[in-house]
């Protein structure tokens, strides 16, 4: 009789690409910010939030991309840009500004060793639209002013 193998669990370090499920959200692209113990910091790519889940919420993202990361399924605008962002950021670690910014935000040394963005390893391009923390935010709706109607009951 054979004795089944357990898997090796996923050990979670720091700046692991990871997708990050949330109650009432799809699994979302993220990155390791800190881990806290029972909790991690992640970074969501795409929207730029910031959120503590548990291991159970973590799916490590090569394993995972195919179920998760899905963008012909998946219909909002924000969710393929934040495919693009992580693809590139994964390509490039060391020029992911935005994951930079929000270590930089929590106070957080880069704990992940990763080059610094300046480094000739990984160079940016200056066409590259993930150059700015704007990146992947939805741009508002502009709206009319109000006027006042003379005449008009409000």
């Amino acid at each position: 009789m054979e004795q089944k193998t357990k898997k090796s669990p996923y050990q979670i370090k720091v700046g692991d690409f990871v997708f990050a499920k949330v109650p009432g959200f799809c699994a979302w692209p993220a990155r390791i910010l800190q881990d806290e113990g029972k909790m991690y910091r992640v970074y969501f790519y795409g929207s730029n939030n910031i959120c503590k889940v548990t291991k159970s919420q973590i799916f490590e993202y090569e394993k995972w991309k195919d179920r998760f990361g899905n963008v012909e399924k998946n219909t909002f605008n924000i969710f393929k840009d934040a495919m693009k962002h992580v693809e590139y950021s994964i390509a490039h670690p060391g020029n992911d500004d935005s994951y930079f910014q929000a270590l930089a935000t929590l106070g957080i040394p880069n704990l992940a060793n990763l080059p610094d963005k300046n480094s000739p390893a990984a160079p940016l391009s200056p066409s590259s639209s993930f150059a700015s923390p704007e990146w992947g935010m939805r741009k508002k709706k502009k709206t009319a002013p109000f006027i006042h109607i003379t005449g008009d009951s409000d």
